[in-house]
């Protein structure tokens, strides 16, 4: 199934359950991981992850290289956001208790409920980054989320 890249006001890219809406969110960063530009500066996550999710919280050190685009203000508030959604989405250990409880009940099968959180989580922390984009384009700056298999971090590039 195809769906046209429509560009009215009547499509959120932040509305989750839109299925055009999602098309033009995936076109957008499919797009942007053509051509990503020049990394300017990286932020490490500081709070515990699960194996393939995004990490607890990320540092608050304003990084040096990104003086001449974004002052510390709007870093930090940035920062904050992004911590407060994760916070707020992140799976209650009560989830993390019974996904491993069961899981040689389930035949590990129960270890996808927290991953389906987590999707959430990312999902949501999208939303702030792509709110936060919209903002920083006219300074000429990106925030792009990139998870590895035990790390995840926020990286900057110039545009």
């Amino acid at each position: 199934m195809k769906y046209d890249i429509v560009d009215d006001n009547q499509t959120d890219t932040r509305y989750p359950f839109d299925p055009k809406a999602n098309a033009l969110e995936i076109e957008k960063r499919n797009k942007f991981k053509k051509n990503p530009g020049v990394r300017v500066a990286m932020v490490r996550s500081t709070g515990g992850m699960y194996i393939f999710g995004p990490a607890k919280s990320y540092s608050m050190l304003y990084p040096q290289e990104l003086l001449s685009y974004i002052n510390q203000e709007d870093f930090e508030s940035f920062i904050s956001e992004v911590n407060e959604s994760i916070k707020k989405y992140w799976p209650c250990f009560f989830t993390f208790i019974i996904a491993f409880g069961f899981a040689l009940l389930t035949c590990f099968i129960s270890l996808y409920l927290p991953k389906v959180c987590l999707d959430d989580t990312e999902r949501f922390v999208g939303y702030v980054l792509d709110r936060w984009n919209e903002t920083w384009q006219i300074k000429g700056i990106k925030v792009e989320y990139r998870r590895y298999l035990f790390s995840s971090y926020l990286e900057f590039y110039k545009l």
